[in-house]
């Protein structure tokens, strides 16, 4: 069984300086031999080694040296500590670079050579536990914010959500309440190059009140106002590196709107209380259910700002839209909220009605139907009439004609041709187009880029 030390291989050519490391190590760590890097190979092929104190010089006077770059192909997860009785800071420096993380002096007190491998060995096992960790957080965050679907619309969502990713552009989420704008903004949410997940933070911009907005924001020096008691870092500066999410950023009040608008310019704050400005780099994600357009147009929303965030649009539909899609939901629904460990199954009678449901709360309305159903029903096949009478009692959806055909799906195909003709008659020319089909100009940028029409000359 192998020992719970940590294992060293003490790679010299001086049988001493083995004898000595040894004697130093013996309480601490247990120790392997090799006289020479060929012997080193071969116990490398049989022992799994947490660290390597490496001698510089043995057969040649670099052989150690040139031995790094074979342990960093082979053996990438092994410590390298470098030893010598030559401490020339260019010999060091060649180590390190070749990818050495410390280095010792053979005349080394024993304390000092304790305290280098433990540090070495440390700092390894907290950077392992922190990629652990940072694994954890992406599958919770993968499995808890799971954007649901494989109809055509979430589909292409889905792949839109993996190009922004690359390039993190400012995004308005657009759709009606409960259609899982948030989860589709977390799922925009991506990892450092050292596995951990960017900052994101959640912002109800209705909550953002005037007198405490820039606190909020940008934050405050301790002592800057009455109650400023402590420091405290506002949200752009939390943000920093990560994400700042703007949920129903149309209910943001005017003033506050000014105050993003500056922020998203200079990429830049400072706290209340202090002159010092601090560079910061952040995605803005804003998500909304009104049509900020026409509030530009009523002097409700600011224009540049909503050219500053209309980066990249993404248009969530109703599940009305997508009743594809509802089985998906449903299974990870019931999976969700049987707490019991019933195993609930929808009868294929009870999945029809569910269909044909309008669903004006939209996927939060499904999800607290299951969870209702998974609370009150007796039996684990739920049955159209454990179904609330609103639901049960419908009448067949308009959504649907006699042929099948899902009403939306008619007016999308309708819409994308009436625009693709336009574009064509127009050659390309927007405000010409603009004006004949009776759109605003910024809405029709999003029809097209929805419908992905080759995109018009301005």
């Amino acid at each position: 069984m192998r020992s719970t030390k940590p294992q060293v291989l003490i790679i010299d050519d001086d049988e001493l300086f083995h004898m000595a490391v040894k004697q130093v190590l013996k309480n601490h760590y247990e120790s392997h031999s090799a006289f020479h890097t060929d012997e080193a190979k071969i116990i490398l092929k049989k022992k799994r080694i947490d660290l390597i104190l490496l001698d510089v010089q043995m057969r040649t006077p670099t052989e150690g040296i040139e031995f790094i770059s074979v342990l960093r192909e082979q053996y990438p997860e092994i410590l390298i500590v470098m030893s010598s009785g030559n401490t020339d800071v260019d010999t060091v420096k060649t180590a390190i670079l070749k990818g050495a993380h410390d280095y010792v002096a053979k005349d080394f007190e024993p304390d000092d050579l304790i305290h280098t491998l433990s540090k070495n060995l440390n700092h390894a096992k907290l950077k392992e536990r922190n990629q652990q960790v940072s694994f954890e957080l992406r599958h919770t965050h993968s499995t808890k914010h799971r954007f649901i679907g494989q109809s055509k619309t979430i589909l292409k969502i889905k792949l839109d959500i993996e190009k922004i990713k690359k390039t993190k552009p400012n995004v308005i989420i657009h759709g009606k309440t409960g259609s899982g704008k948030e989860i589709i903004a977390r799922q925009l949410r991506w990892t450092h190059e050292d596995g951990s997940l960017a900052p994101f933070i959640a912002v109800d911009s209705s909550t953002i009140q005037s007198s405490m907005a820039e606190s909020l924001l940008f934050g405050h020096e301790k002592g800057a106002f009455t109650d400023a008691k402590d420091l405290r870092r506002g949200i752009f500066e939390e943000a920093n590196g990560g994400i700042v999410y703007f949920d129903e950023i149309a209910n943001m009040p005017l003033e506050i709107q000014s105050k993003l608008l500056r922020v998203l310019e200079e990429k830049e704050i400072s706290r209340i209380g202090s002159n010092k400005t601090i560079p910061l780099e952040f995605q803005v994600i804003c998500a909304t259910n009104q049509n900020l357009f026409e509030m530009v147009s009523k002097g409700l929303f600011k224009e540049d700002l909503l050219q500053r965030l209309n980066v990249i649009p993404i248009q969530v539909p109703s599940l009305s839209e997508r009743p594809e899609d509802i089985p998906l939901l449903l299974n990870h629904f019931l999976k969700k909220y049987d707490h019991s460990g019933k195993k609930f199954n929808v009868t294929e009678e009870t999945l029809e009605i569910l269909k044909l449901y309008s669903w004006p709360g939209n996927v939060r309305e499904l999800s607290n139907l299951i969870n209702y159903l998974t609370t009150m029903c007796e039996s684990t096949e739920v049955q159209p009439a454990d179904l609330p009478p609103h639901i049960r009692n419908i009448t067949p959806s308009p959504n649907r004609d006699k042929t099948g055909k899902n009403f939306y799906e008619e007016v999308e195909n309708f819409e994308k041709n009436f625009l693709y003709h336009a574009y064509e008659k127009s050659k390309g020319n927007i405000s010409k187009m603009a004006l004949e089909v009776g759109m605003d100009r910024s809405h029709l940028y999003t029809k097209l880029k929805a419908y992905q029409i080759h995109f018009p000359r301005t």
